[in-house]
């Protein structure tokens, strides 16, 4: 008698029995091994990124198209999960593939956003933490393993972590592409990042009591501290390019005279300090800055905030100290440059030495 040919000795079927025990069984060690490789990518992307401004309108835009992928396949793979044992085990395809395309986004978007929070970064300023915070969290979400677990299984880790990379990409595109002042396009840029990362949040069932109120907490405790706490941000894409000291400045031209080294003779130095700070911005960008000065660590002057609309290039400012006593004493003299809201972007150094 002829054989038939058993269904499901071939075809997809077979395939699928074969292929999901050998994934299972190799998961983990080709989880490994990928972190190594988003790292090395993310770390290409960060080379490449520096200066290319032109690139953050996309980077946004492939952001919130992931947005939206993400929030229709995760409340998919959600119901299919369910349908199983939610959060028990390895996940499904549908979860595996929306997790893998997610983390390689948001992995490859917060390196590319780290030089230019770098560039209006200053180390001596409490901004440095968000530099922290963001460099952290590239690394961390290059273990895939673990970042993947989080953000299956902990609604509050993933509103965070959607939230600070959403804040920080619309943080930077603001002003460039709507012409925000930064200390505006702060209060903006924290008000979308967590209207976008709640539904992401949200888009499983929140089973654990006090989930939801802990998912408040934590969208509260975002937003508070970047409407409360805006120096903690740096007010990018401002960023101080140099800074020179003088005993004389032409107003019109702001050309300088007897510009100073970094290390000077304080006789070289009589009745009044100059400062002039050379400032970029990619684009037109209205803000106000304000110039603090220093001396040995101690205020001597702070001068009034100054309107300014950055062009295309950037801006020239400067400011002026006359002491009392008439003469320039010897000391450290620090200038530190901020916009509102106490947010540091720059400090210009002179050491003035006795004769």
């Amino acid at each position: 008698m002829p054989r038939h040919p058993d269904p499901g000795a071939g075809g997809p079927g077979a395939r699928s029995r074969g292929f999901w025990p050998f994934w299972h069984r190799h998961r983990t060690l080709f989880w490994t091994l990928h972190s190594g490789w988003a790292l090395l990518t993310g770390i290409v992307v960060l080379l490449l990124a520096r200066e290319r401004y032109g690139f953050v309108p996309w980077v946004v835009a492939f952001l919130a198209l992931t947005w939206a992928s993400t929030l229709y396949l995760g409340r998919r793979a959600t119901r299919e999960g369910t349908e199983e044992e939610p959060g028990a085990g390895a996940p499904g395809v549908a979860e595996e593939v929306t997790s893998y395309l997610t983390r390689g986004l948001y992995q490859e978007t917060l390196f590319f956003l780290l030089p230019f929070y770098g560039y209006s970064t200053v180390v001596r300023s409490p901004n440095v933490l968000f530099m922290v915070l963001l460099s952290g969290l590239a690394l961390f979400a290059c273990l895939d393993l673990v970042f993947d677990r989080l953000l299956r299984t902990s609604p509050v880790f993933g509103l965070v972590f959607f939230a600070t990379v959403a804040y920080a990409a619309t943080n930077l595109l603001l002003p460039m592409l709507v012409g925000l002042p930064p200390s505006v396009a702060t209060i903006v840029a924290a008000g979308i990042a967590v209207g976008s990362a709640v539904p992401l949040a949200l888009r499983g069932s929140v089973h654990r009591p006090g989930e939801r109120v802990r998912l408040v907490l934590a969208a509260g405790v975002i937003l508070g501290v970047a409407l409360g706490l805006p120096g903690l941000v740096p007010p990018v894409p401002l960023r101080l390019e140099e800074a020179t000291f003088a005993t004389g400045i032409e107003r019109e031209t702001l050309e300088l005279r007897g510009a100073l080294p970094r290390q000077a003779d304080a006789s070289e130095v009589q009745g009044v300090l100059i400062v002039r700070a050379r400032v970029f911005a990619p684009s037109a960008v209205p803000t106000q800055v304000r110039l603090d000065w220093k001396r040995d660590g101690q205020t001597i002057r702070t001068s009034r905030e100054i309107d300014i609309t950055a062009h295309d290039l950037g801006f020239r400012i400067w400011d002026s100290w006359r002491p009392e006593e008439g003469s320039v004493p010897p000391g450290r003299y620090e200038v530190v440059l901020r916009t509102p809201g106490h947010r540091v972007f720059g400090i210009a150094h002179l050491w003035l030495v006795a004769p």
